[in-house]
């Protein structure tokens, strides 16, 4: 096993191998716990924000209003940010002295601690993950006897399944093409708002404007999204994916296909 300390070096980059080893733990006896969950900037994905608001129980739009922050970016594209509470320390609105409160449903950025991701242009097209540790000066728990590799802590903590989740999205964020063009258009960045981060709002655009009678939907993938926000994710994900970069991934209903090509003159 290749220890922490011994990491490999490409161009300036720390390497940790999925087999590297490295030391941490984190419980309630330590002097610093939850200081992490302090005064920190926490970017929440799409999924994050899916199961954080079905475990307060509470509306994508109102844990959006509550709890968030919202930033756009040069793409067009807006990020979120998690809303800080208003005290000296800046913390979490989730954090208690024993814990975080959503502890099963927290963020991926919580989840990875105190691994960091290592990206480059590099490996980005290799499609590979590469991890550093963190040096946090206050954190004890770089101290604990217990050791464990890279690949069984991103397992331990469901990052395989994040980053499963998070694909659709990041195939959209970082597609050449917008990077390009960017998105300038005011009502299209509200609607990729709407469909990355305000599930709640795109089912009911769905269901209650004309949307499905504008595509050729399977009746079963329909049912679904009615009720299961998983499903209801990644057929968003479809529809950017079709209306931003042009992929091919919904049908346009043949109807609404023929009346355009008529009213335009095509044959």
């Amino acid at each position: 096993m290749t220890d922490v300390g011994t990491q490999n070096e490409t161009k300036g980059l720390k390497v940790l191998r999925p087999e590297s080893r490295f030391r941490f733990a984190c419980h309630e006896g330590l002097g610093c716990f939850t200081q992490c969950c302090r005064d920190i900037t926490i970017v929440l994905t799409p999924y994050d924000i899916l199961r954080i608001k079905n475990a307060l129980g509470i509306s994508s739009g109102l844990f959006l209003e509550q709890y968030t922050h919202s930033l756009m970016g040069k793409s067009g594209f807006s990020g979120v940010i998690l809303k800080m509470a208003d005290d000296e320390q800046r913390s979490c609105p989730f954090v208690t002295p024993h814990g975080c409160s959503i502890y099963e449903d927290r963020p991926w950025s919580c989840r990875v601690y105190p691994l960091q991701p290592e990206s480059t242009k590099l490996t980005e097209k290799s499609g590979k993950s590469y991890y550093s540790v963190m040096g946090i000066p206050f954190c004890q728990g770089f101290e604990e006897n217990q050791t464990t590799t890279v690949q069984n802590w991103l397992a331990s903590q469901g990052i395989p399944h994040y980053l499963e989740m998070e694909k659709p999205f990041k195939k959209i964020t970082t597609n050449p093409f917008l990077s390009d063009k960017h998105i300038k258009n005011y009502k299209i960045q509200q609607m990729c708002f709407m469909a990355c981060y305000d599930l709640d709002r795109f089912r009911r655009f769905v269901f209650e404007s004309s949307f499905l009678h504008q595509f050729d939907t399977d009746p079963r993938e329909i049912d679904k999204i009615g009720s299961d926000d998983v499903a209801l994710y990644r057929f968003a994900m479809k529809w950017l994916e079709y209306g931003l970069i042009g992929q091919h991934v919904l049908k346009v209903n043949p109807g609404v296909l023929a009346a355009k090509k008529q009213e335009l003159g095509i044959r």
